[in-house]
């Protein structure tokens, strides 16, 4: 998380000039104290934009700069764009250039490193970092303070241009300075070390500022930075194994002072610098646990962020998944004094089968409350269902309270959250990248009321798995069918209840009219039968069952209820109408669009009347 601190009122009001209006996808006008207004960009959206792990958000008074990765023509690559929306809601949009009236520059795709982060200086010039995956720099800068269309490549401006940089995140100062982190490539000396960086307004330059951390067989992961009302540089790093590693340890935080170039731990005691993940002091806030080491897959470590209060450390959160687990949990550390204290915010073990949090956090800090942002998954019948929550606390209480933002997608989101300086409100950078279209959100969630509608998180998260609910009287049914892919893909796995890739029916190759028979234990009144198929791995439609006939075997014999053509969902519902019946079959003519064009089912569902 970001406070915005710095910059004039001149510059300010510069960023609101020069900007056309562009309506705002929805209105948020009316809205009451305590309810978060959400709208969406009004731009296309790539695939690839999975930004939110560094800084694709500023705030400035009351204009939001977005920045994100939208389509180009050519496969597999991605423009950047930047977004700005004025106090009054109209958005302007521009493209980053090698020179002004050029052509958008295209990048290769690469989701989990080729995305950018961005800064708006005290002057209002904003820079951009984008792209940069061990490779050098790509710096843009705008040629107007505030313009996003003003876009051009300064690269060649920058310092270093022979090292390989990877991880951007970026902080503005109380004095107006801009300041980026990165992840720099020596591998040659079997080490990635963290560098800082700093924007001189009065010079015009950005210059090498100082080296964080390094260390002989470690890689250093920049998580946040924040710049205090005194000027320090408040850092935020993980360790991993060198070169790379997905599993992370060592949760770290330092704090610089450029007025006198050290480095202190949380307690201001001085850390002699480069920091290594055995320096001495009360750097390190999550320590190894038993047999966790820096090459372990868990327990681990993925994404943090930190939020300040006034010029102090209010909290960290983080992501952290336990021995032999595969969910990630989102957990708050924070010092108290004289030690380390940590807690779990959401714990996903706690929420069933399936439930995780995906590789997103934030956390901000005002007044006396505190709040965490992270994105709770759930898979649902081989799709991955998410939707961004938000936890809350009085600094005085120990209950979190939740409530959720924006709507839920398929696949996982990722978000950015930055305080507002005109009423602390927290402004929200919401990613869904495999959504059918991709999506980018700003959502607004207010400090003047607590955050709501408040819910559960099992609430939550029975939202999101949308379970339509009734009596499934095919559970545990007897089932048949034309053919089996393999042994572990027969019929029973179609009434089992489990619904997973792991649990289908799946037809084998070459049987092009497969069918599937259910006999139930006894006559009932059904009130519909749902058929759900797919593969999670297809994020579109071409898995799901596409043309069969739902019957129904009753005192006549069998009848039919409902035929399906075309279709493109994994859920499809037949309403029954209360007819008896001891026995349901699929009768499937076209059994997908897949290279690989087989039956795929996770579960059939025969609901009873109640």
């Amino acid at each position: 998380m970001r406070t915005l601190r710095g910059g004039s009122a001149a510059a300010v009001a510069a960023l609101a000039l020069g900007l056309i209006v562009v309506p705002p996808a929805h209105a948020t006008g009316g809205a009451t104290a305590s309810t978060t207004t959400v709208e969406e960009l009004p731009y296309a959206v790539d695939s690839s934009n999975q930004a939110a792990w560094w800084n694709p958000l500023d705030v400035v008074g009351d204009v939001t700069y977005f920045a994100f990765n939208a389509p180009a023509t050519e496969a597999a690559r991605h423009e950047v764009h930047l977004a700005s929306r004025a106090a009054d809601g109209t958005w302007t949009e521009g493209c980053l250039r090698a020179t002004a009236g050029a052509a958008c520059v295209t990048f290769a795709d690469d989701n989990g490193h080729n995305q950018p982060s961005i800064v708006v200086d005290g002057d209002g010039t904003i820079h951009a970092f984008v792209s940069m995956h061990n490779e050098q720099w790509n710096f843009f800068r705008s040629a107007t303070a505030g313009d996003v269309r003003t876009m051009v490549d300064r690269t060649s401006t920058m310092p270093d241009l022979d090292v390989d940089i990877t991880y951007p995140v970026t902080a503005r100062g109380p004095d107006g300075d801009a300041w980026v982190l990165v992840r720099t490539g020596t591998d040659a000396d079997g080490a990635r070390e963290g560098v800082l960086y700093r924007f001189d307004r009065d010079a015009g330059s950005w210059a090498r500022e100082t080296t964080i951390a390094a260390a002989t067989g470690y890689s250093f992961y920049p998580d946040d930075l924040e710049v205090s009302p005194d000027g320090r540089v408040h850092v935020l790093w993980e360790w991993g194994p060198f070169p790379a590693d997905p599993a992370r340890h060592l949760g770290s935080y330092a704090v610089y002072d450029p007025a006198t170039g050290t480095l202190a731990d949380v307690t201001g005691a001085t850390v002699s610098g480069p920091i290594t993940p055995t320096s001495a002091g009360a750097v390190v806030w999550r320590p190894f646990l038993p047999d966790e080491s820096i090459g372990t897959y868990t327990p681990a470590v993925q994404s943090a962020k930190l939020a300040l209060d006034g010029s102090s450390l209010a909290g960290i959160g983080y992501r952290f998944v336990e021995k032999d687990r595969t969910a990630y949990d989102a957990r708050f550390a924070r010092w108290n004094g004289s030690a380390w204290v940590d807690e779990k915010v959401v714990d996903s073990a706690s929420l069933g089968e399936g439930v995780a949090t995906s590789a997103a956090i934030d956390v901000t800090h005002a007044g006396s409350t505190t709040r965490l942002y992270t994105v709770v998954t759930a898979q649902v019948c081989g799709e991955v269902r998410s939707r961004a929550v938000v936890a809350e606390r009085d600094d005085a209480t120990s209950a979190w309270s939740y409530a959720g933002i924006g709507e839920t997608r398929l696949g996982q989101q990722r978000l950015r959250a930055q305080e507002r300086s005109t009423d602390d409100a927290d402004v929200v950078y919401l990613s869904a990248p495999v959504a059918s279209p991709a999506r980018l959100t700003r959502a607004v969630v207010p400090r003047d009321a607590p955050v709501g509608p408040a819910a559960s998180l099992a609430d939550l998260v029975a939202d999101l798995r949308d379970d339509p609910g009734g009596v499934n009287v095919a559970l545990g049914a007897t089932a048949t069918s034309s053919s089996s892919l393999r042994a572990d893909t027969g019929p029973e796995r179609a009434v089992d209840g489990v619904c997973s890739d792991a649990s289908r029916w799946i037809s084998a190759v070459g049987d092009t009219a497969p069918w599937i028979s259910v006999d139930l234990a006894a006559s009932t009144a059904l009130e519909a039968v749902r058929v759900r198929s797919g593969y999670s791995a297809d994020s579109g439609s071409a898995a799901v069952l596409r043309s069969f006939d739902v019957q129904v075997r009753t005192s006549a014999g069998w009848t039919s209820i409902g035929s399906v053509t075309a279709n493109t969902k994994r859920l499809v519902s037949i309403p029954a109408a209360g007819v008896v019946a001891d026995g349901v079959r699929l009768l499937i003519s076209d059994p997908s669009a897949s290279a690989t064009d087989v039956a795929r089912v996770f579960e059939i569902e025969a609901i009873a009347v109640e």
